[in-house]
């Protein structure tokens, strides 16, 4: 019996065809739609906190200097050890756009 990739790991785990599709069926229907983030306007419960952390030190000058000392600090280990580097650069760009990867990831905080 053919089964399509998504399926073949449930079949090697002893799941039969009908089980496989019944499982993948109640998995979809359960999924609910994904929400994006917004941020709190002000008034609201935990906007002090979000104006502290993400208005005045993410997106403010402590953020864009951390982020500018890692994305160096990356650069200069880049050549002598590349294990450090790449990860180091990857969380400076994360630092350095971090509103708008929030945001993107469609959750609700």
């Amino acid at each position: 019996m053919y089964f399509p990739p998504l399926l073949k790991g449930l079949a090697s785990r002893g799941l039969r065809g009908v089980d496989a599709l019944l499982l993948l069926g109640a998995t979809m229907l359960v999924a609910s739609a994904a929400h994006a983030f917004q941020a709190p306007a002000a008034g609201d419960l935990g906007y002090d906190i979000y104006d502290i952390v993400v208005n005045q030190g993410v997106k403010g000058p402590l953020g864009f200097v951390g982020g500018v000392a890692a994305f160096l600090f990356g650069v200069s280990r880049l050549f002598s050890n590349i294990m450090v580097g790449i990860p180091t650069i990857v969380a400076a760009v994360c630092l350095i756009r971090a509103d708008t990867i929030l945001q993107t990831f469609g959750m609700m905080v």
